[in-house]
């Protein structure tokens, strides 16, 4: 049976050397099976001026949504096989009934409830249930490539926030209170806010549905330079029309492990390998968008009566 190859560095099983620094916060996830590799792309190119302006803290951060990342996995011939005929990470190329999305799943990889200490600045574990972006097919990236060899099969791309969906702003209107996220917007007229009650976002949980065109597909940057300064597109119009913004809460997920299946076909047959990928959170635009947030022009406008 043919086996991956075994850099080291950015393909290996799992853990490969640089994940055990974070044992103690690894302990009790679940991997994808025994033998499961772990792709580790090196998220830039020139590492001491990528620490320098904040994009990593250090040598073992992992590739950060926007961030172009490329890694190459290589299969070696198991003796016993006549030849390798192809490797991929698309199933279609061995007909095997296998998702065909990139990524194909994702979980929860920090914070980990199972963990004390945590490292979410929080002195009690927090619990993110499991979404459905996390899922075939809403949890593929366009924006990632996959290149099949005869022996070789790369990733290329970048991840999005798309999977990173619990952001959450609350909004003051003339004549509202809005809480806006991927499910949507939930307002609360300004006569229904109870008095001496703090605007915590979960206030408006049993508040009305607001019409809108925000989805948990489209709650995400496009681009690099968008997500410094805003949690989508859709949010400039409703940053321009209101009076001032009361809070804006950033992800609390840290790092995602997203999945993928290596393809390799042989001439006695076809077989596949679970291999993931940790992608953690840039939280250092969580100051930019604020910023950005309040210092926008505002043209306060009713938001129920437009």
């Amino acid at each position: 049976m043919p086996i991956i190859e075994n850099n080291g560095i950015t393909v290996g099983p799992w853990p490969l050397p640089m994940t055990l620094l974070r044992s103690d916060v690894l302990a009790n996830i679940a991997t994808p099976g025994v033998g499961a590799y772990e792709l580790r792309p090196i998220p830039f190119e020139n590492m001491g001026e990528a620490i320098l302006e904040g994009d990593i803290s250090g040598l073992n951060d992992y590739v950060a949504p926007y961030q172009p990342f490329q890694v190459t996995v290589s299969v070696l011939p198991d003796p016993t096989e006549n030849a390798i005929l192809n490797v991929s990470f698309d199933p279609s190329v061995g007909g095997l009934p296998l998702p065909v999305t990139t990524p194909f799943a994702a979980i929860l990889e920090e914070p980990n409830p199972q963990t004390l200490p945590n490292r979410t600045g929080t002195s009690k574990p927090q619990i993110i249930p499991p979404n459905a972006l996390w899922s075939a097919p809403a949890v593929t990236e366009s924006t990632i490539q996959s290149f099949g060899g005869v022996t070789t099969a790369t990733l290329a791309g970048f991840y999005t926030e798309k999977a990173f969906f619990d952001r959450t702003w609350i909004l003051k209107y003339p004549d509202c209170v809005a809480r806006i996220g991927y499910d949507g917007i939930r307002v609360l007229r300004i006569s229904d806010i109870p008095q001496g009650v703090k605007l915590e976002p979960e206030l408006f949980d049993a508040a009305p549905i607001f019409p809108s065109p925000i989805t948990p597909l489209n709650w995400y940057p496009a681009t690099k330079a968008d997500a410094e300064i805003l949690d989508s597109p859709v949010m400039a119009g409703y940053l321009s029309t209101c009076e001032g913004v009361i809070s804006y809460k950033a992800s609390e997920i840290r790092k995602l492990r997203f999945f993928y299946n290596i393809i390799i076909v042989t001439d006695k047959g076809v077989s596949f390998r679970p291999v993931f990928m940790t992608v953690q959170n840039q939280m250092r635009w969580a100051k930019s968008r604020l910023q950005y947030a309040l210092n926008i022009p505002k043209t306060p406008t009713n938001l129920l009566s437009t």
